[in-house]
């Protein structure tokens, strides 16, 4: 059989849905190595990423038409050429890694299994993702097509009840495959690795607050910033930076810059290092579908300070301090307590445990079960 993948975001591998793609079809491509799996991209992808998968991956370059709006391009590159594509290429399930799956009831007559991973329903619970005419009517189709699909996969429970009742969605075509970390940070790290890579930075082991995510508004970066101006005992520093030039990824651009250090977008052994060195890992988030980030701070035995919404408590259990971001001072509260040393042990020691109950092992033969039955 053949297998075609929408894997338009292995060219941005630093994005969630990126290392998604990536860890999820290498694991599945090794547990099932008699069908062919195609990859397709819209532009050449790194070629360490290139070099990660077997041989019974393809990755093709399917190029965009050179329309002058981004959007266009984007959704002429979903909607008409990737269809046209997998057609020609005449796969037998068609597998689309974020909500993209085609918007025309004709597709689903045409015998390909469709398959889509809705990673959250934030673009359509939160009106911010939904500005302009023209991106209300892609959300809006995106939603819809999400019910057509023969299979939609999910990373989280509390996803999955969103799917339920945001693109009702019949139950039974809904199917949880945990996310998982990369596999940079649950290697071990020399430990003169993780000093030069603090060195870079100015920075002290368990001397610093450790921020990685996105900057959109519903990460609440802004509100880290005003808490940890009021704490201000450790530096924090925020890892990555904007993925796109607009108001959603304002918070970024906060004039709060005492005691903050911005290192830029990291290769992964130096994020990785970063997570190893920290006294703290912190993530308010006011909405997610999973949130990598914090398999990533389990498996470097950060201890972890959570915004508590439900996907947090579930993805974490007991492993985080976790806390009421709708009050104030109570972030700078939490980042007080995680200065006590006992307690970091004590929630490093939980997170490792964590650590163990998540894999991309695990989430491949789940996916596997459910192409193939």
């Amino acid at each position: 059989m053949k297998i075609g993948v929408n894997a338009r975001l292995l060219v941005f591998p630093f994005t969630g849905i990126g290392q998604y793609t990536k860890n999820l079809f290498a694991e599945l491509a090794l547990k099932d190595k008699s069908n062919t799996y195609v990859l397709v991209v819209p532009s050449e992808v790194y070629k360490e990423i290139r070099e990660s998968f077997p041989k019974n991956v393809e990755i093709k370059i399917l190029p965009e038409k050179n329309f002058p709006s981004p959007g266009m391009r984007k959704t002429w590159w979903e909607q008409i050429l990737l269809p046209a594509f997998f057609e020609k290429e005449k796969v037998d399930i068609a597998f689309f890694t974020y909500p993209s799956n085609p918007w025309d009831k004709k597709w689903y007559k045409k015998g390909i299994k469709t398959a889509v991973t809705v990673h959250d329903c934030i673009p359509w619970m939160d009106k911010n993702y939904r500005r302009g005419v023209l991106s209300k009517m892609y959300h809006s189709k995106t939603k819809k097509a999400v019910s057509l699909a023969d299979i939609v996969f999910t990373v989280s429970k509390s996803s999955a009840k969103d799917i339920l009742n945001v693109c009702k969605v019949e139950k039974s075509k809904i199917k949880i495959a945990y996310n998982d970390a990369p596999q940079t940070y649950k290697d071990p790290l020399p430990v003169k690795y993780v000093d030069e890579v603090l060195r870079k930075f100015g920075l002290e082991r368990a001397g610093y607050i450790l921020y990685a995510g996105g900057y959109d508004k519903r990460k609440n970066v802004d509100l880290l910033l005003t808490e940890h101006g009021k704490f201000g005992k450790v530096p924090l520093v925020l890892a990555g930076g904007k993925l796109h030039e607009d108001s959603l990824y304002e918070s970024f651009d906060s004039e709060s810059e005492e005691n903050v250090i911005r290192t830029g977008f990291l290769a992964e052994k130096d994020l990785a290092a970063l997570y190893h060195g920290a006294l703290a890992f912190i993530n308010l988030s006011g909405r997610e579908g999973f949130n990598i980030t914090i398999l990533e701070a389990a498996n470097c035995g950060t201890p972890m300070i959570l915004s508590d919404i439900p996907v947090h408590r579930e993805v974490a259990g007991e492993s985080a301090l976790f806390v009421d971001i709708s009050r104030e001072g109570a972030v700078a509260e939490a980042m007080e307590k995680i200065m006590d040393k006992k307690l970091r042990i004590q929630l490093a020691k939980r997170g490792a445990e964590l650590a163990e109950k998540y894999s991309f092992k695990k989430s491949a033969q789940k996916v596997k079960n459910v192409l193939f039955s």
